[in-house]
């Protein structure tokens, strides 16, 4: 419990939680109110976190950041911006909630800020089997994939577009002279001004995958440049391999397929395409043989099909038998 306790605090401090991890983290919360035993072990893991953590961060009532340790939570009181915390009417496990919400705040503080006023940051989520359709302030549409991440601010300035992701998203920009629209992924940067294109970046694949359906998109690695994109081309980038910039560049004309039920490998490693079967499907799959998980497939099929004839496709290509155990495919 301390450690799962102290992971989904520092998932939330680092502005990384899943939406589950964030309502598992405010339900420990919200427990700990009727739960002295909780309470306390809330208490002994914050203060770890910030033994471990001296210059966690907050904002000040001016509202720049102040990169220090906060010892407010020992103080008589404090005020912040909008906010005045009492320690002697103040439950530990409110004062260590307000303090993360600061915390973040001043995380997406920093990623988004202007040079006059602070930019409200949106994040949007996509659970399994689920996608989104955003429109952004600009009138850039994005389709967000299963299993997703996307952080944007409210309104974009005058210089430029940013957004950050985690997953895989369809992006149709709105052109704009000299406003570039850039997309972080990890350390890939895609940077366009007006074009539609596809960017897949899942933790746990080895590969960032950029594709590019209509105009010109420029991939950078480490801000070097790695490839510039045209119609029907696709790059992918090692995200393991820090020397190595572009893995593969082919042609590719399926380039954000999956946002119409169409799902197209083309020499795609077998473990990667199952990985993107689990979150369609919202199932489990299981690969026992671990000599199929680096095999390279080329092949595509409707989502529609369902889970069981997609993974039989995938099995007859690869001489591997499917079985089905306790709602679980198992792949031999």
């Amino acid at each position: 419990m301390n450690d799962r306790i102290t992971y989904l605090f520092m998932q939330y401090y680092t502005n990384k939680s899943t939406r589950k991890e964030l309502d598992e983290f405010f339900q420990i919360i919200n427990a700990a109110k009727d739960d002295k035993e909780l309470n306390d072990l809330i208490k002994r893991v914050y203060d770890e976190i910030k033994k471990n953590n001296p210059s966690l961060t907050y904002i000040d009532e001016a509202g720049k950041l102040v990169l220090r340790e906060p010892d407010w939570l020992y103080e008589p009181e404090i005020e912040a911006p909008q906010l005045r915390i009492k320690k002697r009417n103040l439950p530990i496990w409110i004062a260590a909630a307000c303090f993360f919400v600061i915390a973040a705040a001043g995380i997406m503080f920093l990623k988004f800020k202007t040079d006059v006023v602070e930019v409200s940051v949106v994040q949007k989520f996509t659970e399994r089997a689920e996608h989104k359709f955003l429109l952004l302030s600009d009138s850039t549409q994005v389709w967000l994939n299963a299993s997703s991440t996307i952080n944007y601010p409210e309104k974009f300035d005058d210089k430029k577009r940013e957004v950050y992701l985690n997953g895989e998203a369809y992006f149709d920009v709105k052109h704009a002279d000299k406003i570039p629209f850039i997309i972080h992924t990890g350390d890939v940067t895609t940077v366009v001004l007006g074009t539609a294109f596809n960017v897949k970046a899942y933790e746990g694949q080895q590969h960032i995958t950029v594709s590019v359906k209509r105009g010109k998109v420029q991939v950078l690695k480490q801000d070097k440049v790695v490839s510039t994109l045209v119609k029907g081309q696709e790059v992918k980038i090692d995200k393991k391999n820090v020397h190595q910039l572009a893995d593969k560049l082919n042609d590719n004309n399926n380039a954000g397929s999956w946002q119409y039920g169409y799902l197209a490998y083309e020499d795609e490693n077998f473990a990667d395409i199952i990985g993107d079967m689990e979150r369609v499907y919202n199932t489990e799959i299981i690969v026992m043989n671990g000599q199929l998980k680096n095999l390279l497939v080329t092949t595509s099929f409707n989502r529609d099909i369902g889970a069981e004839k997609a993974l039989e496709i995938l099995c007859r290509l690869t001489d591997a038998k499917l079985e089905i155990k306790n709602n679980q495919y198992l792949i031999k």
